[in-house]
C-alpha cells in the first residue's frame, strides 16, 4: 500500500536470532543422513566464514531450526550463502533442479538472554512434539546431545554460553538441562506459542529500547511485527485475582505457603512465563525469597507435563 512502511529486519552488531527455514511447498529438505552431514559441514563452515557464534540447532525433515548470534551484522549474507550453497549441492546430489527452500527465512530477534534456555529446549523438543521420537536424545540431528554430554561433537557449537549460570558447575548444569528439557517435554506453554508466532522475543521495555538503538536509519516507527511481539504491561494484582478466579479459590488463599499447593504455584508460572515478570519481582509481590519461586516453577512444570486439566487452565490465562 501506497505511503506505508517496508517491515524491517534488524541486523546490528551481536544480535541473537531463532531462525527457521522451511522447505518450499513443505517438501523434505533432507532425503537421507548424508543430507544431513552435508549441511552440518556447511554451517560450520558457515560459523567460521561471516562468523557465526552458533548456540543449537535441529534438523528435521522439512525445515530446520538456528539459534545463533551474529557478532557483525551480517545475518542476511549468512543465511543467503548457507542456503544458496546447500541448495545447489542438494540439487546436483539428487539430480533435481528448482528452488529448495520457502522463500525468506524467518528469524525472531532474541532479546533477552533470561530466553536462552527455554528456546534452546524448543529447539531440542521439535522431534519429540512432532511424534518421531519419545526422548530428545534419541535424535541424532540436533544439539541435544552436545547440551547433555562432556564434550561437544563440533568444535563450532557453543552450548556452554547458553548452559553457563544454571548450575553450579558444568556437569551439573549438563544434568539439569536433560532433566528441565524431558519436563517440558509434554507441557504446553505459551512460551512455544509466542516462539511460533512472534518477530521478537522480549518484554516491552527491552522491545522499546532495541527498536530505539537499533531501528535503520529512514524506516517508521510503526513496526507492525514489533507491536505483535511485545509483551503486554503487568498489572500484577489483575493477574493473581485472574490466577484466583481460575482455580476458583479466594485471591488471598494463592499467598498460603502449603507444600503442592498448586494455585499459588500457577501464579508464579503465569507472572514470570506469561507476563514476563523476573523472578524476583515475583518473589518480592508473594512475600516469599526468589529461590521459592524458583523451586515451586520447577514443581508446577513436572505437575504441568503430567495434567491436562491443569495445561488447559494455563492455556486459557494465557489467552486474555
Amino acid at each position: 500500500m501506497p505511503g506505508m512502511a517496508r517491515p524491517w529486519r534488524l541486523q546490528f552488531p551481536d544480535a541473537v536470532y531463532h531462525i527457521i527455514s522451511r522447505g518450499n511447498n513443505r517438501q523434505a529438505i533432507f532425503h537421507d543422513d548424508a543430507d544431513r552431514e552435508m549441511f552440518l559441514v556447511l554451517l560450520g563452515q558457515a560459523a567460521a566464514r561471516f562468523p557465526l557464534h552458533l548456540f543449537a540447532f535441529c534438523l528435521m525433515s522439512n525445515h530446520y531450526h538456528l539459534f545463533l548470534r551474529t557478532p557483525e551484522p551480517n545475518l542476511a549474507s549468512a543465511m543467503h550463502w548457507l542456503n544458496a550453497t546447500y541448495s545447489m549441492r542438494f540439487n546436483r546430489r539428487h539430480h533435481r533442479l528448482g528452488h529448495l527452500f520457502q522463500g525468506r527465512y524467518r528469524a525472531v530477534v532474541v532479546v533477552e538472554e533470561s530466553h536462552w534456555w527455554h528456546l534452546s529446549m524448543y529447539l531440542h523438543l521439535n522431534p519429540v512434539r512432532a511424534g518421531m521420537v519419545p526422548d530428545p536424545g534419541v535424535h541424532f540431528w540436533s544439539s541435544f546431545r552436545d547440551f547433555t554430554r562432556r564434550k561437544s561433537r563440533f568444535e563450532w557449537l557453543k552450548p556452554e554460553e547458553v548452559l553457563t549460570g544454571y548450575g553450579r558447575g558444568e556437569a551439573d548444569q549438563r544434568r539439569r538441562y536433560r532433566r528441565e528439557c524431558l519436563e517440558l517435554a509434554g507441557a504446553a506453554s505459551d512460551f512455544w506459542e509466542e516462539l511460533r508466532s512472534s518477530f521478537f522475543l522480549g518484554t516491552r521495555a527491552a522491545l522499546t529500547e532495541m527498536a530505539r538503538r537499533h531501528r535503520p536509519k529512514g524506516q517508521s516507527q510503526e513496526v507492525p511485527a514489533f507491536r505483535r511481539a511485545g509483551r503486554r504491561e503487568v498489572d500484577p494484582e489483575l493477574e493473581l485475582t485472574r490466577v484466583a478466579q481460575a482455580f476458583q479459590v479466594a485471591k488471598a488463599e494463592i499467598f498460603q505457603r502449603r507444600w503442592n499447593h498448586w494455585p499459588r504455584m500457577a501464579a508464579y508460572f503465569h507472572l514470570v512465563e506469561h507476563c514476563g515478570m523476573k523472578v524476583s519481582a515475583v518473589a518480592k509481590r508473594m512475600g516469599v525469597g526468589a529461590p521459592a519461586v524458583t523451586l515451586g516453577l520447577k514443581v508446577f512444570r513436572k505437575k504441568l507435563a503430567k495434567s491436562k486439566n491443569l495445561r488447559d487452565t494455563i492455556a486459557d490465562l494465557a489467552k486474555n
